[in-house]
């Protein structure tokens, strides 16, 4: 039986690579029936799912964008987001319970903390709240980039690393090492069938799932783009 996720809205915002991004929402959605199904971009393209948005050209442009304005465009009560270098592997292994977290993605590379953002599942609740901390945006580049030398990390930072944290459920180690895979090298939270990845030092075999995490001097992995290519 497919996964049925009715109240989550499956998100890809790429202002790069449209083409790229549509392979990867087309490939989820392949495995599980969301409530909606957004590609947030300033690439012109008939793609039924299709939102506009300003261009986005750097991550501080997306960071900011995803702290200030990003829940406007969330109409389910959660969201999960994929990117070119992240996405679903093994819809089997989805826990329900995550659907009561606020956020969860995978564990930092550099530390044993919940969680990068790059694949991750959030509530629109958690969205809107951080957009009352921050700063106003007016879209520029410039703007962005002083609101961020302000700001003490990247987005996912913000929302799972500072004290805004503690009013909001945010996964346990555990939990994160359940849901995706994401470059962290401690044995503990090895999963061979994590639900997905983000950008990680891991061999993952793309047509069954797993993810083999036995050579960790291996470096991180920069693009999918190879893979992307034969979904």
């Amino acid at each position: 039986m497919r996964l049925q996720l009715p109240t989550t809205t499956l998100v890809c915002i790429d202002c790069i690579d449209s083409k790229r991004a549509i392979r990867v929402l087309e490939h989820c959605k392949s495995m599980v029936d969301f409530g909606d199904v957004k590609l947030l971009s300033s690439i012109p393209t008939d793609y039924e799912h299709r939102v506009r948005i300003m261009p986005l050209n750097s991550l501080i442009a997306y960071s900011i964008f995803m702290l200030t304005r990003f829940h406007e465009f969330i109409d389910t009560p959660s969201c999960l987001i994929v990117q070119r270098d992240g996405w679903i592997l093994n819809p089997q292994s989805f826990n329900p319970e995550w659907l009561g977290l606020d956020y969860i993605g995978p564990l930092f590379m550099q530390m044993d903390r919940v969680g990068s953002g790059g694949f991750s599942l959030r509530s629109k609740k958690i969205m809107q709240a951080v957009s009352k901390t921050m700063p106003s945006w007016d879209g520029t580049q410039k703007s962005a980039e002083l609101i961020q030398a302000q700001t003490p990390f990247y987005e996912d930072g913000m929302l799972s690393l500072t004290g805004f944290s503690k009013n909001y459920k945010i996964a346990s180690n555990e939990q994160a090492a359940d849901f995706a895979n994401g470059g962290n090298r401690n044995p503990l939270y090895f999963r061979e069938k994590c639900f997905g990845f983000h950008r990680t030092f891991a061999d993952i075999c793309f047509a069954s799932g797993r993810v083999d995490c036995s050579d960790v001097t291996k470096g991180i992995q920069s693009t999918y783009d190879h893979v992307i290519d034969t979904l």
